[in-house]
Order: structure tokens, then sequence, then C-alpha cells
């Protein structure tokens, strides 16, 4: 017990100790860069990471049966451990609702028809800011299995699972360009954002790094085939009144500052802007991600 409380007091000091170091490296401009369009997008082979078992769907449920080779992490279960999130979904227990949530990703995946290989790495619902680090670095050998571009979350503040999933990419590309390697391109996806405090759905925050917006519309087989997918998250059904059939939108991702808040609006970013800033140390990427 003693040990626990002197090794968070000095993680804790150690936060405070590296203050001056953050404000400097948010507050730097990063180098220009070219960026590119994402025309060629549907013809590329792209791994999906997500944070929760629906994300994939909300993403690129249409383009999903377009790319010649493609994959899907989920970080989380789906299932918080605390709260009433369980209870209000109908589930006594978390691991009844996290069993149903991969229940209903697999269904959904199925409907594309063909082998979209995938997995889920378990991590509770809510609690992936945790385990940032250990997420990050099971990413390195798939970002080094062959595809072209990585499709993620923006890092928009709108849920800390999905900022922990951009995060976790982010990290473990730049682990492979700072060990001499080519990462694949990073593609991100909306969900949604509170910029001024309130929900805003698809679509991106600005930023000048970010690469052009690219509108894929879906074709009526395509935005059937999302619906259904979409019916299959039946534990899910309230969020997808959100979200759109019609077309689906990426960019290639901004080179973020994690350490600061991705808008003026900071409610929520404490912890997990605190977390980031850990596992960059730990990481050794303080100077890419900060």
């Amino acid at each position: 017990m003693l040990r626990r409380i002197l090794a968070r007091a000095k993680r804790e000091w150690s936060l405070v100790a590296d203050g001056p170091l953050r404000r400097r490296l948010q507050a730097r401009s990063r180098l220009p860069r070219g960026t590119v369009a994402l025309n060629e997008l549907p013809s590329r082979s792209v791994l999906l990471v997500v944070a929760h078992p629906d994300d994939e769907v909300i993403s690129a449920g249409g383009l999903l049966g377009r790319f010649p080779r493609a994959g899907v992490i989920c970080l989380t279960n789906g299932a918080p451990y605390r709260g009433s999130f369980t209870k209000n979904a109908g589930f006594d227990n978390w691991m009844d609702y996290a069993r149903t949530r991969d229940g209903e990703a697999k269904a959904a995946l199925a409907l594309l028809g063909r082998d979209v290989p995938s997995y889920n790495l378990g991590i509770p619902d809510q609690g992936s800011v945790d385990h940032l680090v250990a997420a990050a670095r099971h990413l390195l050998p798939r970002l080094k299995s062959g595809f072209d571009c990585v499709l993620t979350h923006a890092y928009e503040g709108g849920h800390t699972d999905h900022d922990s999933a951009a995060f976790t990419v982010h990290a473990a590309c730049a682990l492979i360009a700072k060990a001499g390697g080519v990462p694949p391109l990073i593609v991100e996806a909306p969900l949604y954002n509170f910029p001024d405090g309130k929900l805003v759905w698809s679509k991106f925050l600005p930023n000048d790094d970010a690469g052009p917006v690219s509108v894929f519309p879906l074709s009526a087989a395509e935005q059937d085939r999302k619906r259904r997918m979409f019916e299959c998250h039946r534990t899910q059904k309230e969020i997808f009144t959100n979200v759109g059939l019609q077309t689906e939108l990426f960019r290639q991702a901004p080179r973020y500052h994690f350490s600061a808040p991705p808008h003026v609006d900071e409610v929520g970013f404490w912890n997990w802007g605190r977390c980031a800033w850990l596992a960059m140390r730990e990481l050794g990427l303080c100077e890419e991600l900060a």
C-alpha cells in the first residue's frame, strides 16, 4: 500500500514539474508538411482502429465493402464496469453486456459477405485512457503488417475512448517512424464533439495541419447494408439516429498536440490529458505527440 502511495505521489509531482515543458511543446508550431487528398482511399488496404464495437460501422460501414483488404481492431468491449449503463441497456452485469456487444459487432461485419478479420482488446468501456501505453505497443506489429492506411477517430474531445484510440494510433505510428520505419498513412473519421458546449455529429474540428476532407457518397446498396449493420447493434439503436447513411467523410489526420485539449472548451480534458502526458513520457514521444 505504501509503495503504491509513493508511486502515485511521484507521478503527480512529475506532472507538476513537467508543466513548463508541456506548455512549451503545446505552443510550438509544427513544421509545414505536404498533405494528401483521399480520393483513392477505397482502393487502399485499410486497418480500422476504433474505440467501441459499433464505431467501425458509424465511421466506415459503407466503404468497408470496397477496401481490397481490411481489418478491425476495437479497443474496448463496449461495457462500462461502473455506473448505470449496463442496467439501462437491459443487462444485470457488464459481462453479459460485453458479450452481447461482441456478438452484435460480428453479426454486422458478417453482412459484408467477405472476410474482415476483427478482434477486441477487451478494455472496459471508458477505461482505455488507463491503457494507452499497452495499446500503442500492441498495435505496432499490426501496423507493420502491410496496410496502406490506418483509419481511426479524430482527436475531438467527444469521448475519452475515441481520443484514446486516436492517441494509440498516432503513438504507434510515431514509434515506427522513430525506429526508421514507414508507418501507414493515418486517416481519421469524425464522430462527435462539443466545441461550444453543444453536441455536433459527423463534423471535423478545423485544423490547419489536416488534409482536405474527402466525402464519399454511398450507393443505394451500401446505404441499405449500412442500415442493416446498424440494426445488428440493437443495444445502441438510439446512437444511430444521429448518423446519416448517404455519405462517409475522411481526412488525413493532422499532427495533434495531444497534451492540449482539441478545442477551447476543456471540459473533461484534465484526466485524459494527464494520462496522455504520462503515456508520452513512458513511450518517449513527448516531442512527437505533445
